[in-house]
């Protein structure tokens, strides 16, 4: 291996600042443009995606981003950044983003598999500037220390190794978003177009079922259907953090304990643990409330609106309100009505420094509370396509903890490759 720095082999360019581009300029629909919140674990998140127009996106041209190109958080989480795949060529970087475009032999996916090693992220958040706020800027990115293989083809030999577990993990990915899709579209038929099926299994509202004004929803809903509150949905828990100035308080494996940002970083709708763990004399010493599995975790502030179903026993920080549900409920309901209810709950938060949600104000939203037996009629159907999309968010946990093993001893030169093109057919095409 032979050691560099990141820019002697790298191009850097920021972000277009706000004498370049404005927020204004955001379209719904048109050109991607990836930001610090599309920025995941060496990908890129497909959710909440901010467009521009065809005539934006030709004036900030050279913003445009290339299979290929590593895409970092200019603010916030700074250790992370995203690996441009084929399918986010010629997306636009957002303002609070650098990109590097490798210059010299070594294929970038290796840098962005190198980029992943634990003390690599260690290096960026120990030089990364601000109190408040971690800040990156090229001049950090281009002094990060990097090791090569001595010949080129060894990088890419790895990172052809590391990609048959990425791919599996987008491959689940994929699975993951269109049984969400259809898990969304689902409810949305029943609960918010009214178009559940009548007793001639027949979309009720479309075949003239009987529909009634309610003016506290500012909005038709089936006759007979009763207005309730949120806090009908089941218990309504607050968050809580134990003190940071105690070590014993925390842990890596442990009870698990969600943040903001562990939800900025999901992928799917189920969650299991966060970054950190808590220890049970951290919940002990702390607000938090340990909930059951099924609870729906909902954050309140700094954002508002990540929603996730929690996989096994959890607590959050004070950041969440969430749900219990009651038994005749069912965790999906409650999800995607929080989920549906995402503007509302943006538009009703206050504060001087952020905006929040109350646990008073969340409890007593309104809400449309369908009879048991369309819940039960919905949760028949739902309930299997959860389960697929847990079970591969599970499988992803897998996979992803396996590459992060393999990560350190194939960049160490633990894990050696062979010459696949041996002629003695029995030889592995890699050994330990």
């Amino acid at each position: 291996m032979k050691k560099c720095k990141l820019g002697e082999i790298a191009d850097f360019k920021t972000g277009p600042f706000g004498t370049q581009f404005k927020a204004s300029e955001y379209t719904s629909s048109g050109y991607p443009v990836i930001n610090v919140k599309n920025i995941g674990i060496g990908n890129i998140i497909d959710n909440d995606i901010d467009f521009i127009s065809e005539e934006t996106r030709a004036r900030l041209s050279e913003h445009i981003i290339h299979e290929g190109d590593i895409v970092f958080a200019r603010k916030g989480s700074v250790e992370r950044h995203a690996y441009v795949r084929k399918e986010h060529n010629g997306w636009v970087q957002g303002s609070d983003c650098i990109k590097a475009r490798i210059t010299d032999d070594t294929d970038p996916r290796y840098i962005s598999y190198f980029l992943h090693l634990d003390y690599v992220k260690q290096q960026l958040l120990n030089k990364a500037v601000g109190s408040t706020m971690p800040s990156m800027n090229t001049d950090i990115l281009k002094d990060i220390s990097i090791a090569l293989p001595d010949k080129p083809e060894d990088g890419t030999t790895i990172a052809n190794f590391l990609d048959k577990i990425s791919n599996k993990i987008d491959n689940n990915q994929r699975i993951i978003s269109t049984l969400e899709s259809l898990s969304k579209t689902l409810y949305d038929y029943y609960f918010l177009q009214f178009d559940f099926p009548d007793e001639k299994a027949r979309p009720y509202k479309s075949s003239g079922g009987k529909m009634e004004y309610n003016a506290e929803l500012g909005r038709e809903i089936p006759a007979g259907w009763k207005v309730g509150r949120i806090s009908d949905l089941g218990e309504v828990v607050s968050g809580g953090t134990p003190s940071t100035q105690n070590e014993d308080y925390f842990t890596s494996e442990g009870i698990a304990w969600i943040t903001p940002k562990d939800m900025s970083l999901l992928q799917g709708k189920w969650i299991f643990h966060g970054e950190t763990d808590i220890t049970k004399e951290g919940l002990k010493n702390s607000s938090a409330k340990l909930m059951p599995a099924g609870s729906v975790v909902y954050t309140t502030r700094a954002p508002i609106g990540y929603v996730a179903v929690a996989a096994n026993e959890v607590c959050t920080n004070q950041g969440f309100k969430s749900v219990s549900p009651n038994k005749d409920i069912g965790a999906e309901f409650v999800y995607y009505t929080l989920l549906s209810l995402g503007e509302h709950f943006k538009n009703i938060g206050n504060g001087s420094t952020f905006s929040e949600v109350s646990k008073e104000t969340f409890s007593n939203v309104p809400i449309c509370m369908p009879p048991r037996d369309k819940l039960q009629s919905f949760a028949k159907v739902v309930n299997n396509l959860s389960q697929q999309q847990k079970n591969a968010q599970l499988e992803n946990r897998h996979l992803t903890a396996l590459r992060d093993f393999l990560l350190p001893l194939l960049m160490n030169g633990q894990v050696g490759f062979k010459n696949p093109t041996s002629q003695n057919t029995k030889e592995a095409p890699y050994e330990s």
